[in-house]
């Protein structure tokens, strides 16, 4: 690829992630993700449609894994028959879709651009600038970009500090690469150290430590596996040296540590953090010219390659050596410090400290999730309770009125979602990838013995990043949130594309016998599969839409035309109780009490498993038709899927109440009409 192609390309693939993360945010609004969500499919068709029509000859690398993520994705949309919350699965099921298509577009890109590895790498690194850059200047300017925020950590514009942490830990490795590597102009790679110090920033006052530990499993696997030890142990060192006194800094700092504090306590250090976090990327950027050029006039000789080699290997021997002494001669001793920790970390009573000292301890409130996930999956063990419906399966069995929508953890929120045949399919999936990876990275040797070159250092960074999130995801609900899940799984499809690099294996048939004919016939059928998934996305959101139409319209007394939006809502999205719940609102203000009980009634038929509407249709009875041994028996209903919610407690008392002066009224009416003495 010409160079000013390639960088171009960086820029443009940067600038989508870039927008992705800041347009989803934290997944959580529909509207904002089916937009990422719809872009993302159609450009992704694009590439595929691209790929297929300049085919080239050679094995395409990952079609194991790309089968393994289809069956995943149909697995989740398939669980819409069985779901309990079948909108809830439709929207995971539009998540996943638009993850299968980065995927399969990074695979295709592989094929079609096969030295693009520095493409996506850079590409990465231009969206953790953007972000993690974003994060920390919410924090020099609070009045402007976080007036809102309430919390210590660092989590913009992704509104959770775990996301956060994740972006900046995915970002490392590419930065290692940066910094590591043989190849490119050393003004360029020189950015690795400002780089680098900017996501450790990032990533420490995120306070995730999760993240935290997957960056430092990647920094670990690269020092150890890629052949550029010096340069990554120097770049880490002098890195860490240029981000320790920020972080060490705010942590002295209300601000940066506790929650709550008023805007005025954050304005009061902002201007100093921006000075300085700006004053450590320029001596960051100074010292890494400085470096580059050094090591480019003249590299370091084999002495002192070997002395620095040896002193590292000290110190990482020391490191767990100093790490084990210490925990052994604490009062528990070293089993009874690790015992604790592990109880710490899967007890559901266990608490968390906010601020900094949550880095020291291991306790969590993932274990709470954990053990509800373990009960759902308990009652559906074999294909779960639907796709993205944790949030709703849990309230039977939550011991607290904290709201989640997540598990907190990609495999145990498989397990509660889609039972033993998800786990199955995650397995397959995980292991095909790790497979391709390994055939990419020169793990699993295939033909002749390889060189440790440019392109294999890339591919071994790509595959890092993915392995980070993954690590982080599996203890966490990141993969719910596109920013940087979008990264990861453009990282690791074209890691998965590049599985057979080296391989002497014989071409695709495909790839050398498809005439124009049938390959434009694929470009076709790309195009119109994207824009058909595409408009299957948009759905829901346009449902919810008309949704919102149709009581905007009650609220300017438009009855017959609010009617007929919320009919029209419910025909676009047959597996949504909303647009049914708006039209009994409509029916009652039409004073048809008839049509919105039966329309209520329907809704219960319909969505048994959701509380919402059994205490809707019990409120409806109780207020509007009077009726509270009706409501009574349906409110037993939502107080079955959901015993803590507070709305069907209150209808439960009230009904219990009405029924109970009605009784007493009753038994007063004959007394009262008694003669004395009769």
């Amino acid at each position: 690829m010409p160079r000013f192609g390639s960088f171009a390309a960086s820029a443009l693939l940067g600038a989508a992630f870039t927008a992705a993360a800041f347009a989803a945010g934290g997944g959580d609004l529909l509207d904002r993700s089916t937009t990422v969500e719809i872009g993302l499919v159609l450009a992704s068709g694009a590439v595929v449609a691209a790929a297929v029509a300049r085919a080239h000859p050679g094995r395409v690398g990952g079609t194991v894994a790309l089968g393994a993520f289809v069956a995943y994705a149909a697995l989740t949309a398939i669980s819409i028959l069985w779901s309990i919350d079948p909108n809830l699965t439709w929207v995971e099921a539009n998540r996943t879709l638009a993850y299968l298509a980065v995927f399969g577009a990074a695979l295709a890109a592989a094929h079609l651009a096969p030295d693009g590895y520095a493409v996506i790498l850079r590409a990465m690194l231009i969206a953790g600038f953007a972000i993690c850059g974003y994060a920390l200047l919410s924090r020099a300017f609070p009045g402007s970009l976080a007036s809102t925020e309430i919390y210590a950590r660092l989590g913009a514009p992704y509104g959770y500090w775990n996301a956060l942490g994740t972006t900046a830990a995915l970002s490392i490795p590419a930065a290692l690469w940066l910094g590591g590597r043989r190849s490119g102009h050393p003004p360029a790679n020189a950015f690795a150290y400002p780089l680098l110090a900017l996501f450790l920033i990032a990533l420490f006052l995120s306070y995730s430590r999760g993240a935290i530990a997957a960056a430092l499993i990647g920094t670990i696997f690269w020092i150890w596996y890629v052949p550029l030890r010096l340069r990554t142990i120097t770049l880490v060192a002098v890195a860490s040296a240029g981000a320790a006194p920020v972080i060490l800094w705010a942590l002295t700092k209300d601000a940066f540590t506790k929650n709550q504090v008023p805007l005025d306590v954050r304005r009061s250090v902002a201007s100093a953090f921006g000075i300085f976090v700006l004053a450590t990327g320029l001596l960051m950027l100074v010292a890494g010219l400085a470096i580059v050029f050094r090591v480019a006039r003249r590299p370091p000789r084999a002495p002192v390659r070997l002395r620095a080699g040896v002193a590292a290997g000290i110190v990482a021997c020391l490191v767990p050596i100093g790490l084990f002494t210490a925990l052994s001669l604490s009062d528990r001793g070293f089993s009874g410090t690790v015992r604790a920790s592990v109880e710490a970390l899967t007890s559901p009573t266990s608490k968390t400290p906010g601020g900094p000292s949550r880095l020291t301890v291991a306790s969590s409130s993932r274990a709470r999730y954990w053990t509800e996930a373990g009960h759902v999956f308990a009652d559906n063990p074999a294909a779960g309770t639907g796709a993205g419906t944790f949030g709703v399966a849990r309230l039977r069995f939550r011991t607290s009125e904290l709201v989640s929508g997540h598990a907190h953890g990609f495999v145990v929120q498989t397990m509660s979602d889609l039972g033993i045949v998800g786990l199955i399919v995650i397995t397959l999936l995980t292991a095909a990838w790790l497979a391709a990876a390994a055939g990419a990275a020169g793990l699993v040797p295939r033909g002749p013995p390889r060189s440790f070159d440019a392109e294999r250092a890339g591919l071994v960074a790509l595959a890092l990043c993915a392995l980070v999130f993954g690590l982080q995801s599996a203890i966490d609900w990141t993969w719910f949130v596109q920013g940087p899940t979008v990264m990861t799984v453009a990282a690791a499809g074209f890691v998965a594309g590049r599985a057979f690099l080296g391989s002497r294996r014989p071409a695709s048939l495909l790839a050398q016998h498809l005439g124009p004919r049938p390959r434009y016939a694929l470009v076709a059928a790309s195009l119109i599969a994207a824009l058909v998934c595409a408009w299957a996305i948009y759905q829901p959101q346009r449902s919810d839409a008309e949704t919102n139409h149709a009581l905007n319209l009650l609220d300017k007394h438009e009855l017959a035309a609010a009617a007929s939006a919320a009919d029209h809502a419910r025909r676009i999205d047959p597996l949504s109780p909303d647009p049914m719940l708006a039209a009994a609102t409509i029916d009652d203000a039409r004073a048809d009490r008839t049509a919105a009980l039966a329309v209520l009634v329907k809704a219960v038929r319909r969505f048994p498993g959701e509380p919402q509407v059994w205490t809707r249709l019990a409120e409806y009875q109780l207020d509007s038709l009077a009726r509270p041994a009706d409501s009574l028996r349906t409110i037993k209903g939502a107080l079955y899927l959901d015993p803590r919610s507070q709305a069907a407690q209150q209808v439960y008392l009230a009904a219990t109440r009405a029924l109970e002066q009605s009784a007493a009224a009753s038994a007063a009416r004959p007394r009262a009409g008694r003669r004395p003495g009769g």
